[in-house]
């Protein structure tokens, strides 16, 4: 029993210490002023670097494998940090809409945790681990059709939820 106390704990620190470098890096970067190499030192290298036509970037963060948090962060074509916010927030999630490109909801929403085909469901299916409130999260799916358009987006209780009673 004290073993399971001990490596919740441990995993809670070691997600808590992801959290906190990103509200670090939100606090310390200064749209207009901080370029790419102090996004970098602060946050990592990204997963994804997305380049527009104007010669701006977003810089895709994921925290996880499975985490419920993936920052976005805008870049100028000048390299100067503008911006920043979490991909995964509840206002994001409700611009996915039926008929919406695979390509679309990726660039939306970022890497999903899972991809592929899963019961319930009849195309492909990505899912995201999202948060609902203080350490609370669940799953988001979102289902393509074969044309690769959003066909559903549907939520269900997190699995790997630890449920401590």
């Amino acid at each position: 029993m004290m073993r399971k106390w001990l490596m919740i704990g441990w995993l809670c620190s070691m997600l808590g210490a992801l959290g906190a470098c990103d509200f670090i890096a939100s606090k310390e970067l200064r749209p207009g002023e901080s370029t790419v190499d102090d996004v970098r030192r602060l946050m990592g290298g990204p997963d994804t670097i997305r380049e527009f036509a104007d010669g701006s970037k977003r810089y895709e963060y994921p925290r996880g494998p499975a985490g419920s948090q993936t920052w976005m962060v805008n870049i100028d074509a000048s390299g100067r940090y503008q911006s920043m916010y979490d991909a995964l927030a509840e206002a994001n999630l409700a611009r996915v809409r039926p008929g919406m490109s695979r390509d679309a909801v990726r660039e939306l929403l970022g890497r999903p945790a899972e991809s592929g085909r899963m019961a319930g469901f009849e195309g492909l299916v990505m899912t995201w681990r999202v948060q609902t409130g203080p350490g609370l999260t669940e799953m988001f799916h979102v289902e393509f059709d074969a044309r690769e358009q959003v066909v559903r987006v549907d939520r269900s209780a997190d699995p790997d939820t630890i449920n401590l009673r």
